[in-house]
C-alpha cells in the first residue's frame, strides 16, 4: 500500500494553534482549486513536516494521475509506503519492545 501526500511546511517549534494555522492554510489552498475532502488525514514526517494524505493506492503507478494533477496546481507531493509513516513507526517500536 502506498500513500500520496501533500507536503506542507515544518511544524517544528510550533504550538498547537500555529500548527492548526498551517493545516488551515493548506486546506484553503486546496479549496482555491475546487478540492475539498470529507476527512483530512494529517501526518508528519521525520523532520516534523506537515503532510496531508490525499490518496491511498495498491501500487505506486496507480497514484500517478492524481499526483501529476496536484503538482500542476503547485503542491509538493511525496509518496510513502505504510512502513515509514510516523504512526506506523510508533506502532512498530511499541511491538519491538
Amino acid at each position: 500500500m502506498v500513500y500520496l501526500l501533500i507536503k506542507g511546511p515544518s511544524y517544528r517549534g510550533l504550538d498547537f494553534d500555529a500548527r492548526e494555522k498551517v493545516r488551515e492554510n493548506l486546506r484553503k489552498q486546496l479549496e482555491t482549486h475546487g478540492i475539498r475532502f470529507v476527512e483530512y488525514g494529517w501526518v508528519w514526517d521525520e523532520e516534523d513536516r506537515c503532510l496531508l494524505q490525499v490518496g491511498q493506492y495498491a501500487h505506486r503507478d496507480d497514484a500517478s494521475l492524481w499526483r501529476n494533477a496536484l503538482e500542476t496546481m503547485g503542491f509538493e507531493i511525496c509518496i510513502r509506503n505504510h512502513r515509514i509513516l510516523p504512526e506506523a513507526l510508533a506502532k512498530s517500536k511499541e511491538t519491538d519492545l
